[in-house]
């Protein structure tokens, strides 16, 4: 290099959005702030409340089970705040930059996304029940002793980790890498890191982990798709819920009975056969049936995100001047924005989606 220096757009822009955006990830990964976090809102419910239950006997802490899925929740709302944090005061970004509006039109992506959602785990569900590889039983009563503890993990799976997940990997991530690397090696690294983030999760297998970072996929392009990052927490909400609450079938490897919730669900599914066909104990994301669905709703939205000139228009909408939202069929409405006002408006405010 002979002394050269790296011009300061490229680290602006391609190195130090990364540095960055991983930092974090290593940070919540580790799960210091989550262990913080805990140990000082239990020892105050334990003074006040006398819960939960903690043995501190052994090596590590041993909690019982509705301790365990709260701990979950106060551990995921610190690292969603972490995650909000770092957006607005070192990304110096608004929350429609990472396509995340707030506005009364936020329930159209939302709820587009949870009918795609419930509508695919049907599907796969239904064809592996009509070969004959599901034996349905409804469920029985929920007991009174963990119904607190079915609380909890319907906070954590269905409301809690689809919002985060999907700000950490396809708000955050995703938009610092697009940012100096483009939108394909962005969808690409969301991916991966999405499928290394279920990676320690009980009963994961290759085919299951493939199968989440095509999942990833098309979270990507349908949030492109769709301009709202609402689409793909619809869809994950509505995958995790259906999947453990309604199926009673293991959600990304965490299965009712693993978690002691048997009871909890409206079905008890029991599934036989190959594991690459059903996805086993991992859930239906391993099962071959769901990556042949993927692919079919990737390709619906690729087809129904491409312009005429075949190209990703992946900008988002506040860097354009306008605000666009495509919805399921095609049709868009555009709110412009008047030019002298195009600074205030991305420093200042969210705009709305439609």
């Amino acid at each position: 290099m002979n002394g050269e220096r790296i011009p300061r757009s490229i680290l602006t822009e391609r190195v130090w959005p990364i540095v960055r955006v991983f930092l974090l990830h290593v940070i919540t990964w580790s799960g210091l702030l989550r262990y913080i976090a805990v140990a000082f809102v239990f020892n105050i419910t334990v003074y006040l409340f006398g819960w939960p239950q903690i043995d501190l006997s052994g090596k590590r802490w041993s909690v019982n089970p509705d301790g365990q899925m709260w701990a979950w929740v106060i551990g995921g709302v610190v690292h969603l705040l972490l995650f909000v944090w770092a957006w607005r005061q070192l990304e110096h970004k608004p929350f429609s930059e990472m396509l995340l509006a707030f506005s009364r039109r936020l329930w159209r992506p939302l709820l587009s996304g949870l009918i795609v959602g419930l509508g695919e785990i049907l599907l796969v569900f239904g064809i592996l029940a009509a070969i004959g590889s599901v034996h349905i039983e409804w469920g029985a009563s929920i007991s009174s002793q963990i119904l607190l503890a079915a609380a909890g993990w319907f906070v954590v799976s269905s409301i809690l980790a689809p919002i985060l997940e999907e700000i950490e990997c396809r708000g955050y991530l995703f938009q610092n890498v697009k940012r100096g690397w483009g939108t394909i090696m962005a969808i690409i690294v969301t991916a991966a890191v999405f499928a290394a983030r279920h990676m320690q999760n009980p009963n994961a297998n290759t085919l299951g982990l493939v199968n989440i970072a095509l999942i990833s996929i098309v979270f990507t392009v349908g949030m492109l798709r769709f301009r709202s990052l609402w689409f793909p927490i619809g869809w994950h909400a509505s995958w995790n819920f259906a999947q453990f609450f309604l199926l009673g079938l293991p959600n990304s490897g965490y299965s009712p009975d693993g978690l002691g919730l048997h009871g909890t669900t409206l079905l008890v599914s029991q599934i036989s056969g190959p594991t690459w066909l059903t996805g086993g104990e991992f859930g239906l994301e391993g099962s071959a049936i769901s990556t042949i669905v993927l692919l079919g709703i990737l390709l619906w939205l690729w087809k129904g995100f491409k312009t005429g000139s075949g190209r990703l228009e992946d900008l988002p909408p506040s860097n354009r001047g306008e605000e666009s939202y495509r919805d399921p069929v095609g049709e868009s409405c555009v709110h412009p924005v008047e030019e002298t006002n195009v600074t205030s408006v991305q420093e200042d405010v969210d705009v709305p989606l439609c």
